[in-house]
């Protein structure tokens, strides 16, 4: 009844009034008909100031004027505001509870208190959706208040705040849960904060996150890349490899450097591999590096195929040939002189 007084008091006149403030009055009529009717009516005319006579429907025993109700305060509680989604948020179903969760996000600096009180629900949806809320929010104190917090996903929505301090990130690094700790290394390696690398060393030594860290080793600490790369496992120099493909344009990039520098060879081959000729004299020192699986240098070879004809590409095979390379390594050199003379013929 308030909200139907509150309506027809903002001096609304016509058919339409007169159809909207029956509407209102009518959802709490015993005829399930007729409260349907009064509920499409509304939507119908799509009114945000008629959001408060659905409150009632949020306690009905039948489902379908529950969901309806939902339905009307996620179109319209966020111009209405923080008071239609503080009704979701302290109604006893958890349904109804999650709901206005889903709407804090959408009142952004508004809702801030709302998602602050909403972080000690209860339930855990509710709880992990307030954070994601606060994420939202420029606000210095939420990373601290988010990182006290008992469960590990609001803990790990802590420290992707944008505001979260660096001194908050390396407790993080500590964290009881796991998923906190990667999430906290995660944000200190993409940041590019300075962190101890003996802080590093636990998680390079579990096998998480290993490029990343190999990366941030190469931007912060070169010198470190030779005493880790004795760690590497197999799938590393895979990811690694991926990483020099889809970032790495040229051999002058300190990465490649680095990699060279700890012997770390074989990704920086795979990568060599589907370069021009500006690449040319990092792909021979490669060929005739003996340290490299001897495949690998074969693989050089055969992608210069399409080359061979080229008077520098000759000049450097029959060098090559010179040296006695292994058997495999002459067979592709012979290939390509082949190829060479098939072409020039």
């Amino acid at each position: 009844m308030k909200a139907q007084q509150a309506y027809e008091g903002r001096g609304f006149g016509g058919s339409m009034a007169n159809d909207i403030g029956r509407a209102m009055a009518r959802l709490k009529h015993r005829d399930i008909r007729t409260r349907r009717r009064a509920v499409r009516t509304l939507f119908e005319h799509d009114d945000p100031s008629t959001l408060q006579a659905f409150e009632v429907l949020l306690d009905d025993e039948d489902p379908w004027f529950v969901s309806k109700a939902l339905d009307a305060y996620r179109m319209w509680a966020g111009v209405s505001g923080n008071e239609a989604v503080e009704t979701l948020l302290h109604h006893k179903s958890l349904d109804v509870r999650r709901a206005g969760a889903n709407l804090l996000e959408v009142l952004g600096e508004r809702g801030a208190t709302l998602a602050v009180e909403a972080l000690q629900d209860g339930d855990a949806v509710v709880q992990k959706k307030a954070a994601r809320a606060m994420l939202q929010i420029a606000d210095e104190t939420f990373p601290n208040r988010m990182y006290e917090h008992r469960s590990e996903s609001v803990r790990v929505l802590a420290v992707q705040h944008p505001l979260t301090a660096a001194s908050l990130l390396k407790d993080a690094m500590k964290d009881r849960s796991e998923h906190v700790q990667n999430a906290a290394l995660a944000r200190v390696l993409n940041d590019g904060m300075g962190i101890d690398m003996e802080v590093l060393r636990p998680f390079f030594e579990a096998d998480i996150q290993t490029v990343n860290i190999m990366k941030w080793i190469a931007s912060h600490a070169p010198s470190e890349l030779v005493a880790f790369a004795p760690l590497l496992k197999p799938h590393h120099l895979n990811e690694l490899t991926d990483h020099l493909r889809q970032h790495v344009a040229t051999s002058e990039d300190p990465m490649i450097g680095c990699l060279l520098n700890a012997n770390m060879v074989r990704p920086v081959a795979r990568w060599v591999l589907r370069k021009g000729p500006d690449e040319d004299e990092l792909r021979w020192s490669l060929i005739e590096n003996e340290e490299l699986d001897v495949i690998e240098r074969s693989k050089l070879l055969e992608r210069l195929i399409g080359r061979a004809h080229e008077p520098d590409v000759q000049a450097r095979v029959d060098s090559f040939i010179q040296t006695s390379p292994p058997e495999l390594l002459m067979v592709a050199c012979e290939n390509l002189s082949t190829a060479a003379s098939e072409v020039s013929s």
